[in-house]
């Protein structure tokens, strides 16, 4: 993760310094002399970018050969300042980590020396392209912004993963706080204990559930019995309900007769007081026969 974001901070330093044009930066030493050199007033700039700046693309590769010290380093425009900057970086103590030549725009653009024989020991690693050249430094921040994004992806991922390590890691020291030495051997013993209760728990479930079983049986008998004997109560309601109304019969029936005897005697008084009604309408007849006879 430091290694990442290291790089990540150097890409973003290159590219902050490429921004959407211009080459790759020097290097960090050779910018400190520059910007210390603008301090005192001398005229400066790095090697790379006056060899981007002043110097035909066709000699660049002349130029790289015959002074790489001073492409790499620091170019003094100024040439009657050359002597006062000696001596300013003199007194500066900078400390460079790197070696970094210092020139006048004419000694980097003298004319190249002739090879001497035997001189072939020493050679110029080819540099990067984006140091001096503008579509060579667009392509590199091209690959650039493609290998930030990339990276940054990776540091997210690594992020993520490493913030579950620090909760896991965290979750690890509390049990291990909550967990002290022989608390393991005591929570074998507590679950031996649960086992065996666990055992005896589950015999008395099968006992219950045995006894439960033996009650559901009485249970379902007695729903049987209740049945029937609802079914037989309901028989002894309705012969119940017979009986009173049969009953009920019966004691009307006493006053029927008794209704029954009036009516004959009040029919037997009527038929007595037809007969005397009939007598005497004969007598009437025969008393208006009479009548007549003797008129």
């Amino acid at each position: 993760m430091f290694d990442l974001r290291t790089a990540a901070a150097d890409d973003s330093r290159i590219l902050g310094a490429l921004g959407d044009g211009g080459l790759l930066p020097p290097g960090p030493d050779v910018l400190a002399t520059v910007e210390f050199l603008g301090e005192h007033g001398i005229p400066a700039l790095p090697g790379w970018r006056y060899l981007a700046q002043a110097v035909d693309p066709a000699d660049h590769a002349r130029v790289l050969a015959a002074r790489p010290e001073l492409v790499d380093g620091v170019i003094i425009t100024d040439p009657d300042s050359h002597t006062r900057a000696r001596e300013v970086l003199g007194d500066a103590a900078l400390l460079p980590r790197s070696a970094v030549a210092v020139g006048t725009a004419a000694a980097l653009l003298a004319p190249t020396p002739a090879p001497e024989a035997g001189t072939g020991d020493v050679f110029l690693v080819p540099p990067n392209p984006a140091m001096h050249d503008e579509q060579a430094a667009d392509e590199e921040r091209h690959a650039l912004r493609a290998r930030a994004g990339e990276r940054d992806e990776e540091i997210r991922a690594l992020a993520a993963r490493l913030g579950k390590d620090r909760e896991l890691a965290a979750r690890l020291a509390s049990w291990r706080t909550g967990c002290p030495a022989g608390r393991l051997t005591e929570l074998a013993r507590t679950a031996e204990e649960a086992r065996a209760f666990a055992e005896e728990t589950e015999a008395e479930l099968t006992e219950a559930r045995a006894l439960r079983a033996e009650a559901d049986e009485r249970a379902a008998e007695a729903v049987h019995l209740r049945d029937e004997r609802q079914e037989a109560a309901q028989k002894a309601r309705r012969a119940a309900d017979a009986l009173a109304g049969l009953a009920f019969r019966l004691r009307e029936r006493a006053g029927w007769q008794v209704r029954l005897r009036e009516l004959a005697d009040e029919g037997a008084e009527s038929e007595a007081r037809a007969q005397a009604c009939l007598e005497r309408a004969r007598a009437a007849d025969e008393d208006r026969r009479a009548a007549q006879r003797a008129a």
